[in-house]
């Protein structure tokens, strides 16, 4: 009880010192969280310009433009350099720590993702991955796990949720109003292909208006 009654007095008598010693802890807790914080987003910043390069060089390592469209290059070093940039940008992504940047850098390659699957679905036969080394006339074949690593970039990732399905058709329709005469054109394909949800789509067009 005297320990008790001590404590109390001598919390009465230094209030004010201790208080200002709990303000001072919680603001410098405040602003090392803050800096954390702004070191994180500074550093992904910095990460996601080299992981946009990265793409780059993996995609132009493999890519030929004819000046109207790209079309895949059969060589075992571009395939190799390509497959080693795919590596060190997955490496290089997982030094991401900020949620902002995470979403960005899944877009970017969303885009990049793309590019390669239009790219590669142009290969129209087994003989696109053994070809004939022009300076040396010798015949050459794309290493099989370089070609492993790239083609599989190019698929949808297992376990990878997809955005769209956060969404509803009838509900976007609806609300955006695109039923409307402006936009009769996708009106008439959804009632001609998929009759069961355009009237699902009227339904509750009709249920908001009334």
């Amino acid at each position: 009880m005297e320990q008790l009654d001590a404590a109390i007095k001598f919390f009465k008598d230094n209030w004010i010192s201790i208080s200002s010693l709990i303000i001072s802890i919680v603001a410098l807790a405040i602003t090392w969280k803050k800096n954390v914080i702004d070191r994180h987003y500074a550093n992904d910043k910095d990460l996601l310009e080299q992981l946009k390069s990265s793409m780059s060089m993996a995609y132009n390592s493999i890519s030929r433009d004819d000046g109207n469209e790209h079309f895949p290059i059969s060589d075992r070093l571009k395939w190799l350099t390509a497959a080693r940039h795919i590596i060190r940008y997955n490496v290089l992504k997982s030094g991401l720590k900020t949620k902002l940047f995470k979403t960005i850098c899944d877009e970017q390659e969303e885009f990049w993702r793309n590019n390669f699957y239009s790219l590669l679905e142009k290969i129209d036969s087994a003989n696109f991955f053994g070809y004939i080394d022009q300076n040396e006339m010798v015949e050459e074949v794309i290493e099989p796990k370089s070609a492993a690593i790239v083609l599989s970039f190019s698929t949808w990732k297992e376990g990878m949720g997809d955005p769209i399905e956060d969404f509803e058709l009838e509900d976007i329709v609806v609300k955006y109003s695109l039923f409307t005469p402006t936009y009769r054109h996708f009106r008439q394909y959804i009632e001609q292909r998929f009759p069961e949800r355009a009237e699902k789509i009227r339904n509750l067009i009709t249920s908001q208006s009334t």
